[in-house]
């Protein structure tokens, strides 16, 4: 069976807090540039720390507008969370900007991912931009009620490395808001899984606490991202004081 990959999203910034995440055992990390105050120069500075701890740099981003898309893409970006997605022209659009051709129409230009074309595999044009679209991962977000009826589709276009369910957000649209054991998102859930597999594409899952981490692993996703930077860092010492206080002793 294959290893289940395990991240997290990013949202606090600095370099040091990216190199010591890289030293936790963690996959990959997604930078939060929808809710997080990430610019692009921040964004490119997080990618190298990430980079120097051979941490995989996913971005999420908050427009599937070619600027948008681009950009993070020639920073470095190795993947491509998008959230809100609503209709397949919508994942069309997405794909379009951030693949090379055949697949899409990515404007080329040699960037820092291949040191400016001086990398052995990017001096020809062809052979850069097929390993460009190797590389990145295109993972629209199922967490919309339109995204979900349509999700066999999306799942199934050229060009779409993978899906990602935003169970918290799907929750709310489904009208039981964070009721994560709930069998209509469960099945919405699986229904996604299963579109996933149908068309050989990976399969990613956000977990706010272990316990649906570890559900949604046995369940057979091939990624769980476990909550946020911020949020393990708050509770860490939480705990930390509330057993100092308490009396709790080491």
């Amino acid at each position: 069976m294959s290893r289940t990959t395990f991240g997290t999203f990013f949202e606090l910034g600095g370099r040091g807090a990216m190199e010591c995440l890289s030293r936790t055992g963690i996959d990959y990390v997604i930078i939060d540039t929808e809710h997080g105050p990430f610019s692009e120069e921040t964004v490119a500075d997080l990618i190298l720390a990430a980079e120097s701890g051979n941490l995989l740099p996913y971005v999420r981003i908050g427009d599937i507008r070619r600027p948008y898309v681009l950009r993070m893409l020639d920073i470095g970006a190795r993947g491509l969370i998008v959230p809100n997605i609503r209709t397949v022209e919508q994942v069309k659009e997405l794909v379009a900007n951030a693949k090379f051709p055949p697949v899409g129409n990515r404007g080329y230009c040699p960037s820092r991912t291949s040191a400016w074309g001086a990398d052995e595999w990017a001096k020809d044009a062809f052979s850069y931009m097929e390993e460009c679209n190797r590389r990145v991962r295109v993972i629209p977000q199922c967490e919309t009620k339109e995204a979900l009826e349509h999700i066999e589709e999306i799942a199934a276009l050229p060009g779409v490395d993978g899906i990602f369910i935003g169970p918290c957000d799907l929750s709310i649209e489904l009208g039981i808001p964070l009721q994560f054991d709930n069998p209509l998102l469960i099945s919405s859930v699986e229904r996604i899984l299963k579109a996933c597999r149908d068309n050989g594409k990976e399969s990613y899952i956000f977990a706010g606490n272990m316990g649906d981490a570890l559900k949604w692993k046995k369940l057979g996703f091939d990624s769980v991202t476990y909550s946020l930077d911020a949020a393990v860092f708050v509770n860490a010492y939480k705990e930390l004081t509330g057993r100092f206080h308490g009396g709790g002793g080491e």
